[in-house]
Formats: structure tokens, C-alpha cells, sequence
């Protein structure tokens, strides 16, 4: 079943919290959302499951007053609410938040300017791991932020089997951090770079990106998630330190840019 792949930074920034906003404020967005990010599936569309994944998105916001809500949390609480109680789901949903586990928190925080952060470093990593594909996107104008931005906000649910997603929140949860997700982009690039490079424009390679997503095997996924888990980020002990000096300190994100 096709799900709703439009998930740009606006969206998101018009969804995500604030210190002065409370969980109800965010009912209205969670239900809107809730309808349309699994269309037609037969569990996840149903009242029963929709009721569950609200209440898990609704506690974690009354957790989390600072974040509360943003837009690409709901497929987070769905993926939980496949497998487990209302309770448990919503202490996961805190285990892959929370700055004491893997601090994904950190890219829906408002703002996103931390998301901008992690955008960067896969740019960066593309320039020295697929440097064919990075200048060719370069040529082309297709930012990471076109394509990636639904990936990681998603945990790549909105795009790929929920059986990859899933994988990618046991490896989170065995590194403590979040850096598996530009790893993942990293090795569905190096995977694909072929075909991307016979993309002549922007419109190709984001067409190609949304159409290849649904047609890779298990085995494939198998073999891009392992070379993912091994694959070394340049720049990745630095940039948590300057993410983890960011959150603790509150340095302007200014900086950053």
C-alpha cells in the first residue's frame, strides 16, 4: 500500500513543539496524520490501531513538552504499536527519544536545526563515500533535504518495508544513537549509484529514489542494512560532540549554518 511520501522540512516545522505548547494542542495534527500515513492497510488503518498509535503520540507529547508532536513520529509509534502493549510502546518511543538512549529527539526538536545538522554530515560523508552520486546530485540540485528528510524523520517507514524500519530501531537501540540513519542513506546510495547516474535531472532521480524504494528484495535490504552497520562516518565522534555541546549548553543553531 502506498503511503503519504510529502514530508518536507516546512511540514514539519509547522507540526513540531514548543515550551509553551501542551500534548492537546496536538490532537488535531496527530489525527490528520494518522490518515493518511498507511492507507488501506489492514491493520494499521483500522480504528482499533489508529486509537492505539493516537494515545501512544498523545503520552509521549505529555513526556515531552518541548518536542511534543512533529510530523513523521506517528510511523515511530505505528512500528512500536505492531508489536507491542499501548505501555510498552510508549517506552520505547521515550528509550529511542531520550538524550540518556539513542537522543533521536534531537531531529524533531523545533526548529529542526539539528536535522539541518545531520543533513550536512550526509552530505558530506556522500562527498567522500559516493562521491559520483554526490556531484552528480550536486549538477542536478538535488539537496539531501529532498530526499533524506522523509528518510530519517520516518526511520525510512514512509518509503521502505516496515521490516527494514524495524531492523533499523534494534540497531538505534544496540548503538545508542541515531547515526544508523545517515549510514542507511549512505549504502541505499552506493547501492543504487548506477542507476542514479543515468538520472538526467532532478525530477529522475527523486522519481527513481521513491520508485526503487518499494522494489528492493530481502536479501538486498539485508545486505544494505549490514553494510550500513559497518560503515564509518567521517566526522562522527565530532559531530556528536558538537550536537551533545548544543542540547547541554543551548548554543544558538545560528552557528551552525
Amino acid at each position: 500500500h502506498e503511503r503519504d511520501p510529502e514530508l518536507n522540512t516546512r511540514d514539519v516545522a509547522s507540526s513540531s513543539g514548543g515550551d509553551s505548547h501542551h500534548a492537546d494542542d496536538f490532537e488535531a495534527v496527530i489525527s490528520n496524520d494518522l490518515d493518511r500515513i498507511f492507507p488501506g492497510h489492514d491493520y494499521l488503518d483500522s480504528r482499533a490501531m489508529k486509537d492505539k498509535i493516537f494515545a501512544i503520540l498523545k503520552a509521549y507529547a505529555l513526556h515531552d513538552s518541548e518536542v511534543g508532536y512533529c510530523q513523521g513520529m506517528a510511523y515511530m509509534a505505528a512500528l512500536s504499536a505492531l508489536y507491542l502493549t499501548e505501555e510498552e510502546a510508549v517506552g520505547l518511543l521515550v528509550e529511542l527519544m531520550d538524550r540518556r538512549g539513542c537522543n533521536l529527539r534531537a531531529i524533531y526538536q523545533p526548529g529542526l536545526g539539528i536535522l539541518q545538522e545531520t543533513l550536512r554530515q550526509l552530505e558530506d560523508n556522500m562527498a567522500l563515500i559516493v562521491p559520483r552520486v554526490y556531484h552528480h546530485f550536486q549538477d542536478c540540485g538535488v539537496p539531501a533535504v529532498l530526499f533524506a528528510t522523509s528518510w530519517f524523520l520516518t526511520l525510512y517507514a514512509a518509503s521502505f518495508p516496515l521490516v527494514m524500519s524495524c531492523r533499523i530501531i534494534d540497531m538505534m537501540l544496540g548503538e545508542g544513537n541515531y547515526t544508523i540513519l545517515v549510514k542507511v542513506a549512505l549504502s541505499l546510495l552506493h547501492a543504487c549509484e548506477n542507476d542514479l547516474m543515468q538520472c538526467s535531472d532532478a525530477e529522475q532521480i527523486i522519481s527513481y529514489l521513491k520508485t526503487k524504494s518499494f522494489a528492493w528484495t530481502s536479501d538486498q535490504l539485508r545486505s544494505i542494512l549490514s553494510s550500513a552497520q559497518l560503515m564509518h562516518l567521517e566526522g562522527e565522534t565530532l559531530c556528536r560532540v558538537r550536537l551533545t555541546l548544543l542540547e547541554d549548553d543551548g548554543i544558538a543553531l545560528s552557528i551552525l549554518v
